[in-house]
């Protein structure tokens, strides 16, 4: 497929999630099949993290089975993180569009060709997108991210503001999830509490996109300018808040950020990595994105929140809920806040 004929490609990580895998493989071939535009148009490029379970060898078989579909596998010769194996796919990928996609989920009808075209019919106006008159104006679409719903197809809150002294305290401290006053705070994370949601029984031809700070790598749709723009994933992120830092960057540049609440995306939370992996991620790179991004002078603030935040949940789930795993997550993120200054 020569790169003008590509339309969309598919970049999906995998790690040890064999089964997982496949059957995400296999919902994206279906929604495929219903596109005759993007059948013929899309690549799916699969990078396996050095998995030990027989992924590869699952990859390859369907890959054997559904020959109308072009699936390239990349196998890495070691766990090199979510970035950095995405990084690979973003080399190889050939489309105008990129869609970075978690191997635990199952794309449901129909949401590729609606994430496609909601790039395809909004125009691209470089000019208005950098006037601070028209800050949320959908003007220069760069990211476009599926709305999430869980197995039992209940809304997947996902994305958040982006991260500062008052959304981090907001959000480490709780108080975004306090009755009443939780949803008209800033927070870094839009946690479901706060009641940022919306309804999914609402007509989806009625839906309109929703623009937000920054969307979960999850099932996050790329334009390609963003990427020849801004560059790739920040590699020295893991795994974790790597989405976070991406949109900062896009956003710089005067990209828009939305969730589209028409295209939908059943994401099985946790599955390709675990609790106290997602825990102690997401301290790491809250410290990576300040060190990087922001001003020294608020790094010590930083902290105190960071250290709070972890001491608070280790306390709530060790000692009121009675959950010792995630009580010793978070001690592990207390561990992993730097302690000396950058």
């Amino acid at each position: 497929m020569k790169k003008s004929d590509c339309i969309l490609s598919m970049i999906i990580v995998s790690y040890n999630t064999k089964e997982l895998t496949f059957d995400c493989l296999d919902s994206v071939a279906r929604d495929l099949r219903r596109s005759v535009t993007l059948l013929p148009a899309t690549e799916m490029i699969v990078i396996d993290n050095k998995s030990t379970d027989g992924s590869v060898e699952a990859i390859k078989q369907f890959a054997k089975e559904n020959k109308d579909i072009k699936i390239t596998l990349i196998e890495n010769p070691k766990n090199t993180g979510f970035a950095a194996a995405n990084n690979l796919g973003i080399a190889k990928a050939k489309g105008r569009y990129l869609l970075l996609l978690n191997s635990d989920t199952y794309v449901q009808a129909g949401a590729l060709e609606q994430l496609v075209m909601s790039f395809e019919v909004l125009p691209q106006d470089n000019t208005s997108s950098v006037l601070s008159s028209e800050p949320r104006k959908l003007n220069r679409l760069g990211i476009l991210a599926a709305t999430l719903i869980n197995k039992d197809g209940t809304y997947q809150p996902q994305g958040g503001g982006f991260p500062n002294l008052l959304s981090i305290m907001n959000h480490m401290l709780l108080l975004d999830d306090l009755p009443l006053i939780g949803k008209f705070l800033p927070s870094t994370q839009h946690t479901g509490h706060n009641g940022r949601g919306f309804s999914l029984n609402e007509p989806i031809q009625s839906m309109e996109l929703r623009q937000r700070d920054w969307v979960a790598g999850t099932a996050m749709m790329i334009h390609r300018e963003v990427i020849d723009e801004i560059g790739n994933l920040d590699e020295h992120l893991f795994m974790y808040g790597e989405d976070v830092e991406f949109c900062m960057r896009a956003r710089k540049h005067h990209w828009d950020i939305a969730e589209h609440p028409g295209a939908r995306i059943t994401h099985f939370r946790s599955q390709s990595s675990s609790k106290t992996n997602a825990i102690v991620g997401e301290f790491k790179g809250y410290y990576y994105i300040w060190s990087k991004h922001k001003p020294l002078w608020q790094e010590p603030f930083l902290k105190f929140f960071l250290q709070v935040g972890a001491l608070l949940r280790k306390t709530i789930f060790g000692k009121i809920a009675g959950k010792a795993d995630l009580a010793d997550a978070y001690q592990q993120a207390l561990l992993a806040i730097p302690r000396n200054r950058r």
